[in-house]
Formats: C-alpha cells, structure tokens, sequence
C-alpha cells in the first residue's frame, strides 16, 4: 500500500494528465516539474514499500541536495547545447522558465529514486562476474579520455560530439573519485558486483523514456534538433541512438553528485 506521499504523487501525475489535456492554464506550463515531481513521490513511495526505507523518509535533507546539485549540473549540458546545437525549447515565457528551472532540479532525483527502486527490487543481484583487478595506468588514461571528451566539442560542431559529453563526465569523474575513495562505478566493477551500474544504467532508460514520453505531449517542450545521419528510427522526437545515451548519463550523474559531496568534505570513504 502507498504512503500517503506516493498517493499524492499519483494523484499529482493523473491530474497533470488532465490539466494537460483539456489545457487547464497556468498548470499546463507546469505539466513537466508537475509529473516528476509526482514520479519521485510515487516511486520513493514503493521504495519504501519494499524496504522500509527511502530517500525522502531516511534523508530528506539529502535529496533536496539532490534537487539543487541536479539543476547546476543540468546547466553544464545546457552550456554544451550552445556549442554543439542538440535541441531547442518551444512555447517558453517567464513562467515556462520558472517551470523548466524545477523541472531540471528534478532530473538527479528522478535518476536516484528510480535506482533506489530497481535495487530494493534485486533485478540484478545474480548479475555476478569475477573480482577484477584495477589498473591505475588505466584509470589515468579514462581520466585522459574523460578530458579530451568534455574539450573537444567547443572545437568540432558535429552531433557525433555528444557521444563523448555523454560519456566524457564518467571517464574523468569516477576514476577521480575512486582514486580517492569515494563511490564509484569502478570500485562495484572491481568486486564483481555489477547490480549498482545495471540498476543506474536502467533507471537512466526508464527516465529518459518517460522524459521524452512526457515531453511529445506537453505544450512548453524541447525538440531535437540535431541531425545524426542515416539514423531514422526514433522513440518519440529522440533518434533511437541518442536514447542510449540516457543509462551513460545516469552514471554521470552518479559520479557528479559524489564528486561534489567529495569537493564539499560531506564524501563517504570507502575501503578500496
């Protein structure tokens, strides 16, 4: 059964459906933050169903972190968008601005929630390979490539950049944050233990499902407007290979916000 905070996030989601539909104003400007912000009640809400803990019941000052850090990171990607042109938004005024401004703060939360909920559901539990040995030539050169990836599109305009910004911010952040011993995709890796990184990298597609989902219906919404050649299929207005870039860009964000926690002397050490 719901907590009383997930039944409102339910209600929350049908009633942005609703407004949406028979286009109720001003809550139609606000149908993206309106949804996910229901979605993260919902979800914390079935998280702690099957654990009898959550995000929003354990740390609450933890995921209003969570929703702060996510709108300066969002603001990195949206400085990329100036130097490689990926999308543009439709229908924005001053309140649609307020509005996006939510709703970027709720992309990191949505990513962890969504995780939270396939871990407490053991999807990848059995998902075991042997212990791996870490290389830390290896980790300075990802640390090379991570550098290289994040510089080389404000010089070459190509769509095929945002492969590397995409990816770019894991390369450079988790082998730093695992040479200092703080969470990291690395040190799951390295014990075999691959159910953090799977349940990431799903939550990463789950989200971006529903954030293109979401955003084909709504009225304020951004559109693609990068052409990757000889790419036609599309889920929504995403190409089907830019839709895989949402499971890397859960693991950025994973390694962002530990970073920060690390810069900000609150990071949790780790025995490597």
């Amino acid at each position: 059964m719901l907590k009383g905070y997930g039944l409102a996030g339910l209600v929350t989601i049908v009633l942005a459906e609703v407004f949406l539909y028979f286009r109720v104003w001003p809550f139609v400007s606000f149908f993206c933050p309106l949804v996910w912000l229901g979605y993260i009640l919902l979800v914390d809400s079935l998280v702690f169903n099957a654990k009898k803990s959550s995000l929003l019941t354990r740390h609450p000052k933890k995921i209003v972190a969570m929703f702060v850090l996510s709108l300066a990171f969002w603001m990195l990607f949206e400085f990329y968008n100036e130097a490689v042109p990926g999308w543009e938004y439709l229908n924005i005024g001053t309140i649609e601005v307020f509005s996006g401004l939510i709703a970027f703060a709720a992309i990191l939360p949505a990513i962890m929630e969504t995780n939270d909920l396939l871990r407490s559901l053991h999807i990848f539990d059995a998902f075991k390979v042997p212990k791996m040995k870490v290389n830390k030539n290896l980790l300075r050169i990802f640390i090379v490539i991570g550098v290289v990836s994040l510089v080389l599109p404000f010089f070459i305009s190509s769509p095929w950049m945002w492969v590397l910004i995409w990816t770019g911010f894991f390369f450079l952040l988790d082998p730093i944050n695992y040479l200092n011993g703080q969470k990291s995709i690395i040190y799951h890796v390295k014990r075999g233990n691959w159910s953090l990184p799977l349940s990431l990298l799903f939550a990463g597609f789950i989200c971006g499902f529903l954030w293109e989902f979401w955003n084909y219906w709504a009225v304020t919404k951004w559109k693609y407007i990068i052409q990757i050649p000889l790419v036609k299929i599309k889920i929504f207005e995403m190409p089907l290979i830019g839709f895989l870039g949402f499971g890397p860009f859960a693991w950025e964000l994973y390694d962002m916000y530990y970073f920060i926690k690390f810069l900000l002397g609150k990071g949790e050490k780790i025995k490597l």
